[in-house]
């Protein structure tokens, strides 16, 4: 028996995996495995994720867990109880992924990182930086996701002129800071910023096939967009939501001047189904092949929002 897999966010049951998860089972011949919602409101304690883990550990029927909002939780409230953490999740700090080894025993990931790289190739190449080296990042939010995805980029020998990281957020400046230090800041700013119309005036000296990344989570569970109504893309530019449902206003807002500005515009669909994809992979202990990765995502389409 494989086991069940944990899910453990804020809404569980209103996500989109609940639908895709049984179709992933029979393509995967995982038996009879289910997903299993735990929920709980964001800023929960400390001690009740590590209850939450300590659950996990104990109840065998669960192969492991995924982890969407409460990702820096566990890790500080938790990390006694991980008999291995990944690289990944020391250095961010943070869980996304709880596997099982050999052992039984429980393993921390932070695969935020690995899906980041993964989706990042498929909207632009390695080469797209070395043919156009003016070319700029914007990433607009610096959480987990946006800081992963900054990692990446610059965790590259072929990487953009700099990279633009806003945060709203008072306080994540020396986070961010601590995450990026080991690449030189010759390549990324971080803006602190106090306004969507601070972030529009970012976006307007960007030059022409940079990249502008909406990883602030609004467009999804809160509406909105972290740019102001009035913001400009520059011309030729890769626009990537993060999101794949929810109001989206970033990308209505690039779909708006597509024509105009020849922009080529991305949602999150294939983000998250990587997401999810690499961590199956991770529970259930095999190699997420592109092959399989195909099969994975045409089973997933009948389900894919329309916008």
């Amino acid at each position: 028996m494989a086991g069940d897999l944990g899910f453990i966010g804020v809404s569980t049951q209103h996500s989109l995996i609940q639908k895709l998860f049984p179709l992933w089972v029979d393509v995967l011949s995982l038996g009879e495995a289910k997903l299993r919602g735990f929920d709980h409101p964001p800023g929960v304690s400390f001690v009740t994720m590590k209850s939450q883990v300590e659950h996990l550990r104990q109840d065998f029927s669960l192969a492991g867990a995924l982890v969407t909002t409460h990702k820096v939780v566990i890790w500080e409230g938790a990390k006694d109880l991980f008999s291995e953490s990944d690289s990944h999740a020391k250095r961010l700090h943070e869980v996304s992924c709880i596997s099982r080894n050999s052992e039984g025993e429980l393993v921390a990931h932070a695969k935020d990182p690995l899906t980041a790289r993964w989706a990042i190739n498929q909207i632009v190449s390695k080469e797209h930086w070395q043919s156009f080296p003016e070319a700029e990042v914007l990433i607009l939010g610096a959480g987990g996701a946006g800081l992963a995805l900054a990692w990446v980029l610059l965790d590259s020998n072929e990487k953009p002129a700099r990279i633009h990281l806003t945060e709203v957020e008072a306080g994540r400046g020396s986070q961010v800071k601590s995450h990026l230090k080991e690449f030189s800041q010759e390549f990324w700013t971080l803006h602190e910023i106090n306004s969507s119309e601070e972030a529009d005036l970012i976006l307007t000296k960007l030059p022409p096939q940079s990249l502008v990344v909406n990883a602030s989570g609004l467009g999804k569970d809160r509406p909105g967009s972290p740019l102001s109504s009035n913001a400009n893309f520059p011309s030729e530019c890769h626009i990537w939501e993060f999101n794949y449902r929810g109001s989206l206003e970033f990308m209505y807002q690039a779909l708006r001047q597509q024509r105009k500005q020849r922009l080529r515009i991305h949602d999150g669909w294939e983000y998250f189904l990587a997401g999810w994809a690499y961590i199956i992979a991770e529970v259930y202990h095999f190699e997420l092949t592109e092959p399989l990765f195909a099969k994975l995502r045409q089973a997933a389409l009948p389900l894919r929002p329309i916008h």
